[in-house]
């Protein structure tokens, strides 16, 4: 592979002219210190910014550094980290809520698909999952961004099943919103937005349909009463 088209892929690369700058170019410095505040699974980060000639011991001196430069403290996940195919991955509906609406954030009214391929460039990738995932956050949770339920590494997760095929957005046939399910899972799927907004889409399209029938139905009857005079 050409240096031009690793370039135009966006992957970030090691500095090797300055030790107290991890990257080469600029740029990947803001995304990184983004990046950081959100998450320091070191291997998440790793993928994320496909640097292949950083060393996960310069990445966490790094990481180190800069929150002690914010004035945070190092919170470093163990472990393997989540699975979309635990029972536990997002458990209720208001966990399901929540990472419906940032994936309609991350991919639009159109979802996945012929309309929103993955982003070649890992530098525009990163930051369109930093957007998203921000505005969610501050959409939903204005006063309390801590609190946000789907975490970015959940975040992810989510887009890795999508792009793999292990899960899919269902249509919800009432309210039209879309949420992710597991591909292979053959349970019913309540829709998150229904239920967290109460929507109760089912009783007023009942309600609807009832009316128009009625409405109809006194129609016909003032039509036979002017026909039969």
């Amino acid at each position: 592979m050409t240096a031009k088209l690793m370039k135009e892929l966006g992957r970030a690369r090691a500095s090797v002219r300055n030790r107290v700058a991890l990257f080469e170019d600029p740029a990947w410095d803001d995304r990184f210190d983004a990046l950081i505040r959100l998450t320091q699974r070191t291997n998440l980060i790793l993928d994320l910014i496909g640097a292949k000639d950083i060393s996960a011991r310069r990445l966490k001196q790094h990481i180190d550094r800069r929150l002690e430069e914010f004035g945070l403290q190092p919170a470093r996940p163990r472990g393997v980290g989540q699975s979309y195919k635990s029972t536990l991955f997002l458990e209720t509906k208001f966990d399901r809520f929540d990472a419906a609406y940032l994936l309609a954030l991350h991919f639009g009214t159109r979802g996945p698909g012929e309309f929103s391929e993955p982003e070649p460039s890992l530098g525009r990738a990163l930051d369109k999952m930093l957007e998203s995932y921000l505005r969610y956050r501050s959409d939903l949770y204005p006063g309390n961004t801590q609190a946000a339920r789907v975490e970015f590494e959940t975040y992810w997760i989510l887009l890795q099943g999508i792009r793999k095929g292990d899960i899919e957005l269902v249509t919800c046939k009432d309210c039209g919103s879309r949420h992710p399910v597991l591909a292979d899972s053959v349970s019913a799927h309540a829709c998150p937005a229904c239920g967290v907004l109460d929507l109760r889409m089912k009783e007023a399209r009942a309600t609807f349909d009832k009316r128009l029938r009625e409405h109809r139905d006194k129609r016909e009857r003032m039509r036979e009463e002017l026909r039969h005079g």
